[in-house]
């Protein structure tokens, strides 16, 4: 494995959900909720190719994010009942640009620009962070079943957070200090 990449991920289908219900409806659609904040389960989810991965991230006691890598199939139907169940649960919409972060010295190379340290992380395969990146708010998730991390991030910020994180690959160009 490489000592540190960074590649941006092809939009998503990707939605939040709010309020005291959010779990309640999503488990109403059948949908897996992670078991507390913080947390992300991935599940697989047929589709006309095979199968698409749908990933649940659990920020709070009632705000998520869904994610689904192909078709929104399982999102439209999770939006739909949103406006038809009664529960007090609202859609979001999100609009995040995605990169995928691996390599070796991934948690290393982020402690340095991230406000959670993440050199002191143990394995946790369904963990969710929020924390900043050179003070833009940002999630983090490992990937169920990779050695990566997912990142989240505002999009007006993309080439900010692309840019900072490529800075920490051992192949950035070097730039002088002056003093």
């Amino acid at each position: 494995m490489s000592a540190f990449r960074v590649v941006p991920v092809k939009p998503a289908s990707r939605m939040g959900l709010k309020g005291p219900d959010a779990a309640a409806l999503l488990q109403q659609a059948g949908v897996s909720v992670p078991s507390a904040p913080n947390r992300i389960v991935a599940l697989q989810i047929p589709n006309e190719s095979g199968s698409t991965t749908l990933r649940v991230l659990r920020l709070g006691n009632s705000e998520f994010i869904l994610e689904q890598d192909e078709g929104d199939s399982t999102l439209a139907m999770v939006q739909s009942l949103a406006r038809t169940a009664g529960l007090r649960a609202w859609p979001v919409t999100r609009a995040d640009c995605s990169l995928l972060i691996s390599g070796d010295a991934t948690f290393e190379r982020l402690s340095r620009v991230c406000a959670f340290d993440f050199s002191q992380l143990g394995p946790q395969p369904d963990m969710a962070v929020m924390t900043l990146l050179a003070d833009i708010s940002v999630t983090f998730a490992l990937e169920p079943g990779a050695q990566r991390l997912r990142l989240w991030a505002d999009p007006g910020f993309a080439t900010y957070v692309t840019q900072t994180l490529q800075s920490l690959s051992p192949d950035a160009p070097s730039h002088g200090v002056h003093s």
